[in-house]
């Protein structure tokens, strides 16, 4: 009796995360494919804008005192409160001058000349590709659907995990679905972990803060429109204004408060300066940094360490510390860290994108498992044509075209083109949809795949051709001006495009070959 109840609860726990994998799968798959994309967002930002094509430089050899100025000498710019973005910061090689109320100011660090920024009409994709991440393109109802599907993720996640310890896989099959089934096993054995950390703090951003505000109404009565004015001024203890004398004095060097800052915290990566009433004699500088040796807890939205020195005489006036707070702040910083890897270098951000890329293989051999199994009744009787099959080929593989002809129209278009980025999404849309008639026009999905995979490496390999040309920035170029963080962005397209066309040469052509296929990748 134990034994058939045992053996029932399986059968249902399995039933259930089939179907709710099927249900999520092809959303989550496109969530963590542009996903891979917004991990590498900083550097797409730079390889897009011709304005940043910039050599790196030392942050504390270059004269921010002289952009100051100039930006304080532009026609009703504000006065007080600029906050000057040190390069490299957010992956920009420019000194950005901000104010809330302005837009921002763009320096050359060696020039010391004004950049003329592109707008988000000109240049968008890096942004554009993090919007697709999150369903912003579909406003409330993409962000909450891409939100609940992140938390129908995590139940298939758990579910999975049982499935896993109570079924014991032995994954030893070598026939066409046994392969689909290992694969899909082992990956989410090994990166389980990151993958639910990485999707709750996902569905935590989308659910949780959409449905915020409602919930601020209801507490307050109806006083805040929004979490901030709930528990902002608990959390987050707002400094008084520092009254000016109206005495005017001579502002240090930022350079060499930025030098100062540096001995009296090493660890720390100076990323921002805030200054306060300069060229006022109680002229301060707030110097907002990362502290690499405490990931999760700092440098992200909440929790920024700083050191507040005398713009006139490099006093130290205060230090803020990473641990300086309280643990509902490091609960949130730590929850925005994981999806948003805030200060982490170009290597740790790749060891996450590489996870998050095996997850969407995983998820698109499950998926490929149900369709196989699907398909098995029909062998040796009729062609197997299942519309779920279709229009996961053209989410799942026709998408890589789409998304390659947005970095091939990023430098085929002229920056001076009205409404240029609306052409370009325009365009990727359009791609897109056509990969879904194409998908149920060819009969055989295994050549339709293979044109995809083919057509995506090739957009892939010419986008980084046409960056070159275009932009005047060769290889050697990159190389000689110390712009490694550009020259990247192209080795990552080309190797990128390598990869689906060799994908492409290596996938079987017809159903019967693919078994074969598969069944010598199980041997091994």
């Amino acid at each position: 009796m134990e034994e058939s109840k045992s053996k029932l609860f399986k059968q249902r726990l399995f039933r259930i995360h089939v179907a709710a994998g099927m249900t999520f799968s092809i959303i989550m798959y496109i969530a963590i494919f542009f996903g891979v994309f917004a991990i590498l967002l900083p550097y797409i930002k730079t390889w897009e804008k011709p304005s940043r094509h910039i050599e790196k430089v030392n942050i504390t050899k270059i004269d921010y005192n002289s952009m100051i100025n100039k930006a304080l000498a532009t026609p009703n710019y504000p006065k007080n409160n600029l906050l000057l973005n040190l390069p490299g910061n957010m992956g920009d090689p420019a000194v950005v001058i901000a104010h809330r109320f302005a837009k921002p100011l763009a320096f050359n660090p060696l020039t010391k000349k004004m950049l003329k920024n592109e707008t988000k009409e000109q240049t968008n994709l890096a942004d554009f590709l993090n919007e697709l991440h999150y369903g912003q393109p579909l406003k409330l109802i993409g962000r909450l659907i891409f939100g609940f599907v992140a938390v129908g993720t995590m139940v298939l996640i758990i579910t999975g995990l049982i499935l896993i310890t109570i079924m014991k896989f032995k994954n030893q099959g070598k026939t066409q679905q046994a392969v689909f089934s290992k694969i899909h096993v082992q990956v989410f054995t090994w990166a389980f972990l990151p993958f639910f950390l990485i999707t709750l703090s996902g569905a935590v951003m989308n659910v949780g803060l959409i449905s915020a505000g409602p919930m601020s109404k209801i507490l307050s009565k109806g006083e805040a429109s929004s979490i901030d004015a709930v528990v902002g001024t608990v959390l987050f203890k707002q400094s008084k204004p520092i009254k000016k004398l109206e005495q005017k004095a001579s502002m240090l060097p930022i350079n060499q408060l930025l030098l100062k800052a540096k001995k009296i915290n090493p660890k720390l990566d100076l990323k921002q300066v805030k200054l306060i009433n300069w060229n006022d004699k109680t002229a301060q500088v707030e110097i907002i940094a990362y502290n690499p040796y405490k990931p999760f807890l700092n440098g992200g939205v909440f929790n920024k360490p700083s050191i507040t020195l005398s713009a006139v005489t490099g006093e130290l006036i205060k230090e803020k510390k990473v641990l300086d707070n309280i643990w509902p702040v490091f609960l949130s910083e730590g929850i925005f860290f994981l999806h948003f890897l805030f200060g982490i270098d170009i290597f740790s951000r790749i060891a996450v994108a590489i996870i998050m890329s095996l997850c969407a293989i995983a998820i698109g051999f499950g998926t490929m498992l149900y369709l196989e199994k699907k398909a098995k009744k029909y062998d040796s009787k009729i062609t197997f044509y299942h519309w779920l099959g279709k229009f996961s080929l053209a989410a799942m593989i026709g998408v890589i075209p789409a998304t390659a002809s947005l970095f091939v129209l990023q430098w085929i278009m002229p920056f001076d083109l009205v409404d240029r980025v609306l052409w370009q999404k325009g365009i990727f849309y359009n791609i897109w949809l056509f990969t879904l008639f194409w998908s149920f026009y060819r009969i055989n999905s295994y050549k339709a795949a293979k044109e995809f995979f083919y057509v995506g490496g090739v957009l892939f390999i010419l986008s980084s051709i046409l960056h070159f040309i275009n932009s005047n920035f060769y290889p050697n170029t990159l190389i000689s001006n110390n712009m490694g963080n550009i020259l990247g962005v192209d080795i990552g397209l080309i190797l990128f495009g390598a990869l689906f066309i060799y994908i492409a040469k290596k996938l079987p052509l017809k159903r019967e070959e693919a078994k074969q296929f598969w069944k010598m990748k199980g041997k091994k």
